[in-house]
């Protein structure tokens, strides 16, 4: 898993479109939320994700922080820093000032489960064809009052989740953290700072400039 941390957060952009077998109430909410995100020219937000073996009792921990626009995002991890342009995915390791560049392909990200749950332009588009949701009770995390809103998969037998909560602020129709619950007893939660929500984001911001690191290595593997 840490593997598609690194390749991506391959969490964090669009935003939920939550349809199909779904209660009225959580499914007015999620249009709520998508129409919030779609306003915001741009937002960054600080993270923390933790991945949980309930089988050996092991636990991962992930901080960093992440700027998006549209389709585009730049994602600080304390090992790498990730650009991605909209096009092509620029993997800076400041240590030994490596780059590499791919081009990642869009049919994998919607079809594989493990990036669709941590990659930036899915974690909030959560496909209609693949989840029902339900409003389980309002309540309080983190001082923030929630909606606690529960997807499921419609496609139980085929999937790796069982379920899927997200905690999302009344007031504010924003995600305050998630957690996924995996068939093998693994759980992801993913914790959200309030958005900053900004207009200071050029295209330029997410494209890796070579001329601000000298002596660069460079490893395009889209050639």
């Amino acid at each position: 898993m840490v593997h598609f941390i690194q390749v991506g957060f391959l969490l964090i952009c669009s935003v939920f479109s939550l349809y199909g077998q779904t209660d009225a109430r959580s499914q007015k909410i999620m249009d709520e939320v998508v129409d919030k995100f779609k306003s915001y020219a741009g937002v960054q937000v600080d993270f923390s994700l933790t991945i949980t073996n309930l089988q050996d009792n092991s636990e991962e921990e992930q901080k960093g922080k992440i700027w998006l626009k549209n389709e585009k995002y730049k994602l600080e991890l304390p090992d790498n820093i990730l650009f991605f342009d909209g096009t092509k995915l620029y993997q800076y390791y400041p240590d030994v000032n490596e780059v590499n560049i791919n081009q990642p392909d869009l049919e994998e990200v919607n079809d594989d489960e493990d990036i669709q749950l941590l990659h930036p332009q899915t974690i909030f588009n959560l496909s209609s064809k693949k989840f029902k949701s339900n409003l389980v009770k309002e309540s309080t995390q983190y001082n923030r009052p929630v909606y606690e809103i529960d997807l499921y998969p419609v496609q139980l037998k085929t999937t790796k989740y069982s379920r899927i909560r997200l905690y999302i602020e009344r007031n504010k129709l924003q995600i305050v953290y998630l957690k996924a619950f995996l068939k093998d007893g693994t759980q992801y939660t993913i914790t959200f700072s309030p958005y900053n929500v900004t207009n200071a984001l050029p295209d330029t911001f997410f494209t890796f400039d070579k001329s601000k690191h000298p002596g660069v290595e460079i490893i395009d593997l889209t050639l």
